[in-house]
């Protein structure tokens, strides 16, 4: 993927170009880091995949939650799938001010969604100011009398600013010793009421089998799969198996175009470059989308297998390919050479020799001939091979000048062609053959009045005879 300009939109409604460089997803946040046409570092900010506002970086404060995101959480890298497909909802983000945010806040969240959501801004907002709306909603609960709610509130306030006075004082707080106590012991029915608590419980028994799928419900259950396809990423580097990969590959299908699909799974070979399942679903990828430069630099893996569909396309692939236009390096050409063997054996010998016609334009004989040297025994290039080391062999002999020049015009060098029967026309002046080839190269190149001198050239040279 190249890398992706986006516009964000301050309050004065200007536009702000920005350049994605990160995305974390952490807890119920995804934030993505951005540099601006100045050079200025940028968040944005979502509460599972709603965008919420968008700040200017000056300083990040130390154990902040948009620090845990980047340490803690589960990060990519931009360009990524994810970046692409959060812009994709909605084309008009705005950057709104504390108030506004306040009141988007109070309007689609719960309660304690905007205490949980407000703390994401520790670096851009006072703390002491962020700690007050905290402590508002707070005490809306407390007033009511709904000591649950009070105290889901309180567990905000104890990842927030644990060591506060007003903080320490909630925590010894008779009114809520039973939920305390239900919640140190992770019970089922908090973990049922409170699910900002619950996923955070989750993530930090991740590796637990029976919380990881508690955490996989409570994902399906919010429509996150961006979520949890991440978390299924992660999974799956610490533990390649089937038991990760194919759900991640479910999701993949579901959600996500090939392009992307084949961004996430490079992501991956990446690390995972042994696990067989990823190498072959990434093959298919390459397959469909004709990246055949990469279909190369994987083909000589004995575990990869192509059924008969992706030969086909393979096939497709090799006829329509100009070796001279791409920038292949020697590795890859042999592996093209390799691969055209072995998926188009009827059309081998004439595909390798359209190849090597393409690759004369810009590489000398003596490189194509090392390229070939492999397979020189082979049936499909013998012939080829044998034409190639003939031009380097011929070169520099000008009793081989007649030869050379129709080598070079199989090979469709017409120019070096034109040169060699010209040297044979000079070193051999009653010899008519150069004569009819010159005049048949130059009428094939639309030269009809360079084609008529030579075959006026030819006709008073018979007359002669």
């Amino acid at each position: 993927m190249k890398q992706n300009q986006f516009d964000i939109y301050r309050a004065n409604g200007k536009p702000l170009h920005i350049y994605p460089q990160r995305i974390a997803l952490y807890h119920q946040a995804k934030i993505i880091e951005a540099v601006s046409d100045n050079h200025d570092m940028y968040y944005l900010f979502f509460y599972r995949q709603d965008f919420l506002t968008a700040a200017k970086a000056k300083k990040l404060r130390r154990h902040s939650f948009i620090e845990s995101a980047f340490k803690q959480g589960i990060v990519f890298n931009a360009p990524h799938p994810f970046v692409e497909e959060l812009f994709s909802t909605n084309n008009h983000y705005r950057i709104i001010r504390f108030a506004p945010l306040l009141k988007k806040l109070d309007k689609h969240y719960t309660p304690q969604e905007k205490a949980y959501i407000l703390t994401f801004f520790e670096s851009f907002i006072s703390k002491k100011r962020l700690f007050n709306e905290i402590k508002s909603v707070f005490y809306i609960y407390r007033r009511k009398g709904q000591n649950v709610m009070a105290y889901q509130i309180v567990r905000v306030f104890m990842d927030f600013a644990p060591k506060h006075d007003f903080v320490r004082q909630l925590r010894s707080d008779l009114n809520f010793k039973r939920y305390a106590a239900m919640y140190h012991n992770q019970s089922e029915e908090i973990l049922k009421q409170d699910v900002i608590f619950a996923e955070k419980v989750f993530y930090s028994k991740i590796t637990n089998d029976t919380y990881f799928q508690q955490l996989i419900n409570l994902l399906h259950e919010q429509s996150r799969w961006m979520d949890l396809t991440a978390l299924y990423c992660a999974k799956l580097i610490r533990d390649p198996s089937e038991k990760y990969y194919d759900p991640l590959t479910n999701l993949l299908t579901r959600y996500l175009e090939n392009p992307q699909i084949m961004h996430i799974l490079e992501d991956l070979h990446c690390t995972l470059t042994q696990y067989t399942p990823l190498k072959q679903d990434l093959l298919k990828q390459y397959i469909k989308l004709n990246k055949l430069e990469h279909v190369l630099n994987m083909f000589d893996d004995p575990e990869l297998e192509l059924n008969t569909a992706q030969t086909a396309s393979i096939r497709e692939m090799l006829e329509q390919l100009d070796p001279g236009s791409q920038s292949l390096s020697s590795e890859q050409l042999q592996s093209l050479f390799k691969i055209t063997i072995d998926c188009h054996p009827n059309k081998a010998e004439e595909l390798i020799h359209e190849y090597t016609s393409a690759l004369l334009k810009e590489q000398e004989p003596l490189y194509i001939r090392e390229l070939l040297q492999p397979f020189a025994d082979r049936r499909e290039v013998h012939l080829i091979y044998q034409k190639v080391n003939r031009l380097i062999t011929f070169n520099d002999d000008l009793d081989q000048m007649q030869m050379l020049g129709e080598l070079y015009y199989e090979f469709s060098r017409t120019e070096q062609a034109i040169e060699c029967f010209s040297w044979e026309m000079e070193l051999k002046p009653d010899d008519p053959t150069p004569l009819k080839w010159l005049a048949k190269i130059y009428q094939e190149l639309g030269m009809e009045q360079e084609s008529k001198a030579y075959r006026q050239l030819l006709s008073n040279l018979q007359k002669r005879a």
